[in-house]
């Protein structure tokens, strides 16, 4: 897509500079709908221009992290859509902002159809680049992402996409969505999955049941997010604290670690750098890529 920034150092929070927000000017909603379009990428962005920029950003990233690092980041969502009425949407957290369909082919009421691994965005909570830098910035501080840029959501819904995609390319999909059934095989054996007759779906499942131990989400807290290792509250949890969202947000952080702040463009592969995590957090992330060991 080759959405790029002219380099100029300013100084910046949360990711943002003065640089950036001339460069998204530049840019209409209906023509980075278009460069999706030539990608097979159904994009409805509500004319919000912030949202189809950062989305155009992200897609450059991935691209770069996939042709240049030989990372499998390649996979796109099918479909991007950005929307403020949050009744329509079949899920009960009203307050999100962002969401990738993990499965069904009924997510949002009286609206068609969208195929499993497709990305929606809030465009109440996100209209324009301002408001996303503010809102990264305030739940960085208090701790609930493992970044304050203000791609973090973007970038942290196109993980989960990418993460679905994996485990259906791997281990199969046997789901209720008739388009996704066209993409991948009903059921792939794996010589490293420890149950080779669960299929992607199942993984998923079990990914979003799964729980990690008090120690396990002290680590996963300190050095990611408060998100990724989840929160008490009373008998349950937060939404979080699964091998599911520890990917999306650790893979979140190690993209943001390695972007030019000026440019956006990755200066390094983020996952090549010895010794800077706690070797029981790799561990945590690497089982959790496959979902081999759960929580």
């Amino acid at each position: 897509m080759k959405i790029k920034n002219n380099p100029q150092r300013v100084s910046f929070k949360a990711g943002l500079t003065p640089t950036i927000k001339a460069q998204a000017a530049r840019y209409s909603a209906a023509n980075i709908e278009h460069l999706f379009q030539k990608q097979g990428v159904n994009a409805d962005f509500k004319n919000n221009r912030a949202i189809a920029y950062c989305c155009g950003i992200v897609n450059d990233i991935f691209e770069t992290l996939t042709a240049k690092y030989k990372l499998p980041f390649g996979a796109k969502p099918p479909s991007l859509t950005v929307y403020h009425d949050w009744e329509l949407i079949n899920y009960n957290d009203t307050g999100c902002i962002g969401f990738c369909l993990p499965d069904s082919a009924k997510i949002i009421s009286g609206k068609g159809v969208y195929e499993t691994r497709s990305v929606f965005y809030n465009n109440e909570k996100m209209k324009t680049l301002t408001e996303m830098d503010a809102l990264a910035e305030a739940q960085y501080n208090s701790g609930f992402n493992s970044t304050n840029h203000f791609l973090h959501t973007i970038i942290h819904e196109w993980v989960h996409n990418i993460h679905n995609d994996l485990l259906y390319r791997v281990f199969g999909y046997d789901g209720t969505c008739s388009k996704t059934l066209q993409r991948y095989n009903t059921f792939n054996g794996s010589y490293y999955d420890p149950n080779p007759y669960v299929s992607g779906v199942e993984h998923f499942r079990r990914m979003q049941l799964s729980r990690y131990t008090p120690e396990q989400r002290e680590i996963i807290k300190k050095e990611i997010s408060v998100y990724a290792a989840g929160r008490s509250v009373h008998s349950g949890y937060i939404q979080g604290g699964n091998p599911f969202e520890l990917i999306a947000e650790a893979i979140t952080k190690g993209v943001v670690d390695v972007l030019d702040p000026d440019t956006l463009t990755v200066t390094q592969n983020p996952f090549y750098q010895a010794g800077k995590h706690d070797q029981k957090l790799t561990d945590l992330v690497n089982n959790a890529w496959y979902n081999i060991a759960g929580g």
